[in-house]
């Protein structure tokens, strides 16, 4: 299931790319890329194609972090450990710090 949702996210991620991609900008790169931003303007509108295009980016975003909550909440706490500890938790406190050296003690008067 999780090799799953890794390739829904993989997917997913590529595609949000391509997609931000195809917006135009201000310098509209969209003609380095094979005009295809051009060619949903034709087709759809120039208003409804940037509609559509932030729509998809809008879901995509949304899916993206949906299957990543679903993967870290769910999927990744099934392999039968309870809780991951921090490294630290239950370490002895060190009465000097490491690569310190110890005090010295000064003579009284």
């Amino acid at each position: 299931m999780f090799t799953l949702v890794t390739i829904l996210l993989i997917i997913g991620s590529i595609l949000l790319i391509g997609v931000i991609l195809l917006q135009p900008g201000k310098g509209d790169l969209s003609p380095t890329f094979g005009g295809l931003g051009a060619q949903f303007g034709t087709m759809f509108g120039a208003q409804r194609t940037m509609d559509f295009l932030q729509k998809t980016t809008r879901a995509l975003i949304v899916a993206i972090l949906l299957l990543s909550l679903i993967a870290n909440k769910f999927l990744l706490r099934s392999s039968g450990q309870s809780e991951i500890k921090p490294v630290t938790q239950g370490a002895p406190i060190p009465k000097t710090l490491p690569n310190t050296p110890p005090p010295v003690e000064v003579p009284k008067k």
